[in-house]
């Protein structure tokens, strides 16, 4: 009769690598190059149809865009390409964009009404740079990001420092793991760590509004200025401070 042997499984390994065959995980360019681009570099080939929308006419009289009824609308593209973001294996950093200085009219109050757990005005993460970038500077809420007194800015922590800061919180809500979404409410005692990334709110603020508005010499000198409530001071060049950090 045949010995048997105990069997294991690490059910970690087994999720990691299920989910990797599922979404087939693409390769990615370094944050600061993607912050460069706007984009990863994929995109979604999505094959257009046809669909009824809203017929407008104009009204001589009442000299006003008036809606009568439907028309067929048929695209004159048979598709369309759609910027992607890959889901990324390991996550290494968590990003958030904000202005510097808190503004309450700039508040998001998508999380507070949804009420999502631990969600407070400066508390949401994610694990894509390109996802908070918008947050950096944002025209659907006026001048956010782009005044010269209170420019935009991108903060960030690694996974390794949240793990560091209070390694059961970050086990708990799998900071760092495949499989996790990618997004944290982070709490007080986490987020206070985080600090400006000079180079990437930088990047940033050239692309959106170009040289001449994004008064880039005027922003070094504010941010650079910034300290949190101890004294430290409250940026860094990139990652943990050095320059040689800035493509890892």
């Amino acid at each position: 009769m045949a010995k048997k042997f105990p069997v294991k499984f690490n059910l970690k390994d087994l999720f990691e690598k299920g989910l990797a065959s599922i979404f087939k995980v693409k390769p990615r360019l370094p944050d600061l190059i993607e912050l460069a681009l706007g984009q990863t570099g994929y995109f979604q080939k999505v094959r257009t149809s046809g669909m009824w929308v809203p017929n407008w006419v104009y009204n001589k009289k009442t000299k006003k865009m008036e809606q009568r009824g439907k028309k067929w609308y048929v695209p004159d593209k048979k598709y369309h390409y759609f910027k992607d973001i890959p889901s990324r294996q390991k996550v290494k950093r968590y990003w958030r964009g904000e202005t510097l200085h808190p503004d309450e009219q700039y508040i998001s109050k998508a999380g507070l009404e949804a009420k999502m757990e631990g969600a407070e005005p400066g508390s949401w993460y994610s694990s894509e740079p390109l996802e908070s970038q918008d947050y950096v500077v944002r025209t659907t809420k006026g001048e956010m990001g782009q005044e010269v007194t209170n420019p935009g800015i991108i903060r960030n922590i690694t996974a390794d420092e949240i793990r560091k800061i209070d390694p059961e919180w970050a086990k708990e809500y799998q900071i760092g793991d495949m499989g996790a979404l990618g997004q944290a409410n982070l709490p007080p005692h986490i987020r206070e760590q985080s600090k400006i990334s000079l180079i990437p709110s930088l990047v940033i603020r050239l692309r959106k509004l170009g040289f001449t508005k994004s008064e880039i010499f005027s922003t070094i000198k504010q941010i650079t200025s910034k300290k949190k409530a101890s004294g430290e001071r409250d940026w860094k060049w990139y990652n943990k401070g050095g320059i040689t950090s800035l493509i890892s």
